[in-house]
């Protein structure tokens, strides 16, 4: 089997070769010398009653001023039965300048369906792989009994870097009637047809039958080969139906690690909604968002939120508020941490430094442009599972835990720009309800940040509009942090006169974590 029939009869071949051929315009040489041309590379019959036949003829010039032979010509293997090739183009004929030869193809369907076909005439010039493709559908009484819509009616990919695959998007293949369909062809092609691929488990499969009114699924999914934006195209068959249903599918490819959201984001314009931020740990294609925001009353109060990226590049979660042991019980008890899903979250990003946040929370609904909080230079740029070992790692900017989270359900956030750490701090309060304090911390020797502990108050998070002159700071302790390497810590504090130290290290929920630099 050829290359590009053996990539279209991946899983079947009842749609057959030409699905994957990308027709040329009339061949010819660019340089003097033997030049070969055609009166028609491609033959498009269209709907042709099965029983019934029509021929379409092409001739093949030597339109050089020099001889040349053709080394082969051949039916490609994957050619659909209902084509059947005449020519006196044969393999070792010599053509001199002006000399022509013809070609005829009959396309007599004998069953429904589109099908298709090519003629290979590999020659002497300088253009050797000519060829001449057909295409053509058979119809009969079930043609047009049935028609297919794709849910969504396009694929769209996210970035995704050359040589990663990303995650499945599935797309629903729904009958819209009247009659039922019975699927004889489900195909990949185009330009880029190599870069996507099936899922495993899809419900769509040749031979099976969909009702009318009923549906089957397909998981695609985008494995870039080279940079740029690659296209494909869906091509789905049966007999019920009038025409091929094609959906196009796309996505972009690009060099080198994905954007890595790692940091923390505040209300875009910075400044304009000031008191409040949103902390993103990203690691593989799962997102964990601590958000510091305050609740009707204006108490510092905060929620989480585990996103999992789709297809489409967003980030999608629940929303959860926790509850736990107060950050000054000894021993902490993580049993007493409950979680309780409060609403949903979706994060879309514009580039690593922009997206927006919609969020359905407590019944409040909003949307919130967000924008990197850059508070000094230089800035670092984040990467999962790049070069750099977390332990040799000089930049601290991620979420933070106490080892083997033996204390669950707190953590510590640290963005780290210039030799200034910001940091904020995720814990519950004497009665166990979420709260949260943060610090600005300078750096007074190497590995070791120390400043002040503040709490905030400020508008409900649901006040619109959000009114930044609300926000008021309270010093309520110290704080100062020593890094041993780039993945451990020991955190010693002073809050509301409770003085304490904790051992840290990197919160790692997707191996081997995301190292900032």
């Amino acid at each position: 089997m050829s290359p590009i029939a053996e990539r279209i009869c991946r899983r079947f071949c009842h749609l057959s070769l030409a699905l994957g051929l990308l027709a040329g315009g009339v061949a010819m040489d660019a340089v003097a010398g033997g030049q070969i041309c055609t009166s028609a590379d491609t033959f498009i019959f269209g709907n042709r009653a099965v029983g019934s036949s029509s021929t379409a003829n092409a001739t093949v010039t030597n339109c050089g001023d020099a001889p040349w032979s053709f080394t082969d010509v051949s039916v490609d293997p994957a050619t659909g039965p209902a084509f059947h090739v005449s020519t006196i183009c044969a393999t070792g004929l010599m053509l001199a300048p002006g000399g022509t030869c013809a070609v005829g193809v009959r396309f007599a369907p004998m069953a429904p369906g589109q099908t298709s076909g090519a003629l290979w005439l590999h020659n002497t010039t300088t253009t050797p792989d000519q060829l001449i493709t057909f295409y053509g559908r058979g119809i009969d009484g079930q043609s047009g009994s049935a028609s297919l819509t794709f849910v969504p009616a396009r694929a769209n990919f996210a970035a995704q870097s050359v040589g990663t695959e990303s995650m499945p998007l599935t797309v629903e293949l729904h009958n819209r009637g009247p009659a039922a369909l019975t699927l004889s062809a489900i195909v990949l092609n185009g330009p880029a047809a190599y870069d996507f691929n099936y899922g495993a488990d899809d419900t769509c499969q040749v031979d099976g039958r969909i009702a009318a009114g009923g549906s089957c699924h397909i998981s695609l999914t985008f494995r870039p080969q080279a940079a740029g934006t690659r296209r494909a195209n869906l091509n789905i068959d049966s007999p019920e139906l009038a025409s091929l249903a094609i959906m196009q599918v796309s996505g972009i490819a690009q060099d080198g690690a994905p954007p890595n959201y790692t940091g923390m984001f505040q209300n875009a314009p910075a400044g304009s909604e000031s008191g409040w931020g949103i902390n993103f740990t990203h690691q593989g294609d799962i997102l964990f968002a601590s958000w510091f925001t305050y609740d009707a009353n204006g108490k510092p109060f905060w929620v989480s939120m585990t996103a999992q990226q789709q297809p489409d590049g967003s980030f999608t979660g629940a929303i959860d508020q926790t509850s736990g042991s107060p950050f000054s019980a000894v021993p902490y008890d993580p049993t007493h941490v409950t979680h309780n899903t409060v609403g949903t979250g979706r994060l879309v990003f514009s580039d690593a430094n922009n997206g927006t946040f919609s969020y359905a929370l407590n019944g409040i609904s909003q949307v919130k442009p967000l924008a990197r909080f850059v508070f000094a230079s230089p800035v670092p740029v984040c990467m999962f599972n790049g070069a750099l070992a977390a332990a040799q790692a000089v930049n601290y900017t991620d979420m933070w835990a106490v080892p083997n989270l033996a204390e669950s359900g707190w953590g510590i956030n640290f963005t780290h720009q210039g030799d200034v750490i910001f940091v904020s701090w995720f814990i519950y309060d004497q009665n166990g309800a979420p709260s949260w304090v943060s610090a600005t911390l300078f750096k007074n020797a190497a590995g070791t940040y120390t400043g002040a502990l503040d709490m905030t108050t400020g508008p409900p998070f649901s006040a619109a509009p959000y009114n930044p002159l609300l926000v008021a700071h309270t010093t309520v302790g110290t704080a100062a942090v020593v890094f041993a390497d780039g993945n451990n810590a020991t955190f010693t504090y002073t809050l509301n006169g409770v003085a304490r130290a904790k051992a840290l290290t990197r919160f790692v929920f997707v191996a081997p974590g995301t190292v900032c630099q």
